[in-house]
């Protein structure tokens, strides 16, 4: 099972990776993930679940080669096997084409019901990607 999402922004892909890769400007459109952009480099966000308890995803920068493709694992604080998430930036025109797939659902229990939940978020995020950058 991959999940498997694709946006067009209209915007250069330089300006769309400094959104993805500076944390002030990631700050604006996606303020609760800490990262460093770099192959092992670190991240965490920090996030409220759906009951209202705190959450803490952490994972590993795995491949950031600037401006086509961020890569990272990352789970949860307690789960049981992280995923792969692999952010590939196209050039299309003066647009950038962004697709996020995020991969290794197998190795959870509750792995499809976890893509479905990931699948919504990254169409959120992409979507506030989109109206930061494009404003």
């Amino acid at each position: 099972m991959t999940v498997d999402e694709t946006a067009v922004v209209a915007a250069p892909v330089e300006r769309v990776w400094r959104a993805f890769t500076d944390h002030a400007d990631r700050a604006e459109w996606w303020d609760h993930l800490l990262m460093e952009p770099v192959a092992g480099g670190s991240l965490e966000e920090r996030w409220t679940g759906e009951h209202g308890e705190p959450v803490v995803t952490r994972g590993l920068v795995t491949r950031a080669v600037a401006p086509e493709v961020l890569a990272f694992s990352w789970s949860d604080d307690g789960q049981a096997a992280s995923t792969d998430v692999e952010i590939v930036l196209t050039a299309r025109g003066l647009d950038t084409e962004v697709r996020i797939r995020e991969t290794g659902w197998d190795r959870l229990p509750d792995g499809a019901s976890m893509a479905a939940d990931h699948r919504a978020g990254w169409r959120v995020h992409l979507a506030n990607l989109r109206r930061h950058v494009e404003s």
